[in-house]
């Protein structure tokens, strides 16, 4: 599966951005929950946590791309998994109050207040800015990616950014990888990618002949690839590929 990393200079880095860059602070739940009690609702962050992780499974199968495969508005893919993460446990909740929970969590997942740094990241992101490189998001996201870059205070450190739902498929589709490379217009064996899955990323990015680097996931099993290409955090990332860059920014 794992092919040669290459030893080519590097004109082109991207990255995941959801568990590689920053992740939900504390849990979904905790968010849900949160905006659930300002319209009177009262349902533990546990079990709400639980709902989200298996109304996301089945949206994402059921509507791939937040729904761009559809032609479904992701505000509206979105309402409907805030709807029956809610409505499985209270039956009771009219379609009014939902709509208003739907909408808040929204708009607050736009919002620092939702998203904590991983740790290292941006400091690893403005180390790959000394240099000579481009530098890219390639997420499955949908366009609010660009608003929470922005919040984060990071998007003027990407020359790029390639959501998901904009592009029109998601990884590891091919396509959004070669529009990195379109962007960056550069070779793949000139490029690499960093992300924290197994299909999406890793063998997303070497299926378009771009070396690839994993972050190591606890629970996952990611024992098949060459372990010199798994690491435990971004800085080891950058460390890993630091030989391959052109020289500093002048």
């Amino acid at each position: 599966m794992t092919r040669n990393i290459g030893t080519a200079l590097l004109k082109l880095v991207t990255l995941d951005v959801t568990n590689t860059l920053i992740k939900v602070a504390g849990s979904p739940g905790l968010h849900y929950a949160s905006i659930g009690r300002k319209h009177g609702i009262h349902i533990e962050e546990d079990v709400l946590t639980g709902l989200f992780l298996k109304y996301y499974k089945h949206y994402s199968s059921k509507y791939p791309n937040f729904g761009a495969q559809n032609a479904m508005p992701s505000k509206v893919w979105w309402a409907l998994l805030v709807k029956d993460c809610f409505q499985s446990v209270d039956s009771r909740l009219t379609d009014d109050i939902l709509d208003k929970v739907a909408n808040d969590l929204y708009y607050h997942f736009t919002t620092p207040k939702a998203w904590e740094f991983l740790p290292g990241a941006l400091e690893a992101i403005k180390d790959l800015r000394q240099y000579k490189v481009k530098l890219g998001v390639i997420s499955n996201w949908d366009h609010r990616l660009y608003k929470v870059l922005l919040t984060m205070n990071m998007r003027h450190y990407f020359d790029f950014v390639l959501p998901s739902y904009v592009v029109g498929v998601e990884k590891p589709d091919s396509y959004i990888f070669q529009q990195a490379l379109k962007a960056a217009n550069c070779l793949p064996e000139e490029s690499v990618h960093f992300g924290d899955s197994l299909k999406k990323d890793f063998i997303g990015a070497q299926d378009v002949g771009m070396g690839a680097y994993l972050l190591r996931t606890p629970g996952a099993d990611q024992t098949s690839i060459d372990q010199s290409l798994v690491v435990d955090c971004i800085a080891d990332f950058v460390s890993a590929i630091r030989p391959r860059f052109h020289t500093h920014k002048s």
